[in-house]
């Protein structure tokens, strides 16, 4: 079995459209995916995995299949009774897990359900093409838009591959688009990788004050949401709570606290995300404003109280 280390993963990639007149026009950074294709397909042990959208992606689905050959995987998906199994167990876990009384979506479900086909159908033909890979030392990077597919994605399908650290999601501006959503990120700044496999992106907005992201990195659907609390001065930092999906009902707890404020990290599925900008674009409180997200405690929101279920005689 040929070794595979490594996986370029592109989700949903618009190449020949762009939601928004305002942002990066999409052919643009669409021609600097096909170059990443042609420069990676040297390195014998990556390959490349294509999720289209529903208009398809013929552009980058052509320039993968003719650099990366066997090693590229377009659109994989299993149903079969060991897939459907496995759905079944995810579902399971995450009432057990979440709870029963609204801790979860269908949209966070329907996600995962997904992310599990493409995962076993990966694996499946990997195996039959005569590939093999370790997911203790496997590693993935992403790319697609700066909106929900592309983080719920880049989260559940890691996990259900086995990999042991997230996949790096490649916020710089010129390698994803809608890039405009949310509050004008205008330089990418950093990238790191917090406690519970949280991702912090960092960003330098165009009026030059800093912006901070929270999003989970390997959280497989029966594990809760996360929030990330930091210790910085309430009056310092403004907190916009937006939402992945526009079809869905806005449902977090971010808020300000006494001595900073408590963030909902974003999963691109579950309603609600925190973006928190920084008031000043002096360059002392950009860098201690980076340092702080940097320190953010990661934590599972808790879920609803045990009720006592009184029995009336």
């Amino acid at each position: 079995m040929n070794p595979i280390t490594h996986l370029l993963l592109f989700i949903h990639p618009p190449v020949t459209y762009s939601y928004r007149q305002l942002l990066r026009p999409a052919p643009e950074i669409a021609a600097k995916w096909i170059r990443i294709l042609e420069e990676k397909s040297a390195e014998k042990f990556t390959a490349v995995c294509i999720i289209q959208s529903s208009e398809g992606d013929k552009p980058l689905v052509e320039a993968a299949q003719r650099h990366f050959g066997e090693r590229c995987f377009v659109d994989p998906d299993d149903g079969s009774e060991p897939t459907l199994a496995l759905l079944t167990k995810d579902l399971n876990r995450a009432f057990s897990g979440r709870g029963n009384h609204g801790e979860w979506n269908m949209y966070e479900i329907w996600s995962s359900n997904n992310a599990r086909r493409w995962a076993e159908a990966l694996k499946m033909q990997l195996a039959k093409r005569g590939f093999s890979y370790d997911a203790d030392s496997f590693s993935m990077e992403t790319f697609g838009s700066w909106s929900g597919c592309h983080h719920k994605y880049s989260n559940f399908m890691a996990c259900y591959l086995g990999m042991t650290k997230p996949a790096y999601i490649h916020a710089e501006m010129d390698l994803c688009t809608l890039k405009g959503m949310p509050m004008d990120a205008g330089e990418f700044l950093e990238e790191r990788v917090l406690d519970r496999h949280v991702v912090l992106t960092l960003f330098l907005r165009t009026d030059g004050c800093p912006m901070a992201q929270f999003w989970d990195g390997l959280r497989p659907i029966w594990e809760r949401p996360h929030t990330a609390t930091v210790t910085i001065a309430p009056g310092s930092v403004e907190l916009i709570n937006l939402l992945p999906n526009a079809a869905l009902e806005r449902d977090g707890i971010a808020r300000k606290l006494g001595d900073g404020f408590i963030a909902d990290v974003g999963d691109g599925c579950r309603p609600a995300y925190t973006s928190v900008i920084g008031r000043s674009a002096k360059d002392a409180d950009v860098e201690a404003f980076c340092a702080a997200m940097a320190k953010a405690t990661i934590a599972p929101i808790l879920g609803p109280p045990d009720v006592s279920y009184m029995v009336e005689m």
